[in-house]
């Protein structure tokens, strides 16, 4: 029923590799800086900015890692063909 079109292996590129490293590095910044800011009772609302950036950090880690590793599939599915019945004139 279905067909893979495509399937090729994702090039593993440089520039990719190190955002990766470079943002789960601030990512683990801004773990710490979270759990620092419960411990020591910081002002909620740097305590809510680094919790925060800690998400939008794994969402951005997600995504470059969705579009750099993931293998790109395109699943082509096959229609049936249109049947169309004649009718007589009227």
């Amino acid at each position: 029923m279905t067909d893979v079109v495509r399937s090729d292996a994702p090039r593993a590129s440089l520039a990719g590799f190190f955002s990766l490293l470079g943002l789960t590095v601030l990512l683990g910044l801004f773990v710490v800086l979270s759990i620092l800011g419960f411990l020591l009772e910081h002002p909620q609302i740097w305590v809510a900015v680094w919790m925060g950036m800690v998400f939008l950090l794994l969402a951005a880690i997600l995504d470059i890692y969705r579009k750099q590793y993931m293998p790109d599939e395109m699943i082509h599915k096959k229609r049936r063909p249109k049947v169309v019945y004649r009718r007589a004139i009227r």
